[in-house]
């Protein structure tokens, strides 16, 4: 009789055999893989259903509209970036100050006497003190001339008699009152409100202001000048 030899089915399986063959390379690979760099014997027989382990998860989506209030904050500027910009700004005032100094010295000094004469002080204005009038102190006299004396006559409020005698009379002062007796040759009148009889003259002349002239007889040669002064026969 003829024996028959059982075969074993995975030699009839190519797909089997060709495991067989497989089997070799992927221990090689694995072992390049832990970093033998040497044949390792499997410790289990391989599969052709194993597989390297799934990677971990990542992290979730974020939620529509959530995005933007989780994002992170954003970069803060270096501080010595803003201490550097306050130096260069500090700088800048400083020489735009020290050139305003220079242009004021030089602009002041080349003025000359103009700025000495802007930049000097007014004149302080003068206050008048008031003035006080005299006392009016009324004094009476008479007074006898030689012929062809001058007579001068002046003050304030004096009442005088002269006595002429071909003499020249002048009268000036403030409110005097003078009687003039005979002939005079010449009578000249200047001052204020001052009052002036004579019996007779040759010429008559007033100036000033308010004088008041009476003559008695005789045709004198009268002139007037100044302002509310008067010569008449009386």
């Amino acid at each position: 009789m003829c024996e028959h030899l059982r075969m074993d089915p995975q030699d009839d399986d190519p797909e089997a055999r060709i495991r067989e063959l497989e089997r070799p390379l992927a221990d090689v690979a694995r072992a390049s893989e832990l970093g033998t760099g040497h044949d390792v014997s499997p410790t289990q027989p391989w599969t052709h259903g194993n597989t390297f382990p799934p990677p971990p998860p990542g992290p979730p989506a974020p939620w529509p509209g959530y995005a933007d209030q989780f994002a992170p904050p954003p970069p803060q500027p270096h501080s010595g970036s803003g201490a550097r910009i306050l130096v260069v700004l500090g700088l800048i005032m400083v020489s735009l100050f020290a050139a305003g100094i220079a242009a004021y010295v030089m602009f002041s000094g080349s003025g000359g006497d103009t700025s000495a004469d802007e930049t000097a002080s007014p004149p302080n204005p003068t206050v008048q003190a008031p003035v006080i009038a005299p006392p009016r102190v009324t004094t009476d006299s008479t007074t006898v001339t030689a012929p062809g004396e001058t007579v001068i006559v002046s003050g304030v409020n004096e009442n005088r008699t002269v006595a002429c005698n071909g003499n020249a009379v002048i009268v000036s002062g403030i409110e005097n009152t003078l009687t003039i007796t005979g002939h005079c040759a010449n009578i000249a009148v200047s001052g204020i409100q001052n009052t002036i009889t004579v019996d007779s003259a040759d010429t008559i002349g007033v100036s000033g202001f308010e004088n008041r002239v009476t003559y008695h007889t005789g045709q004198p040669e009268i002139s007037k000048s100044g302002q509310d002064n008067s010569v008449e026969q009386g």
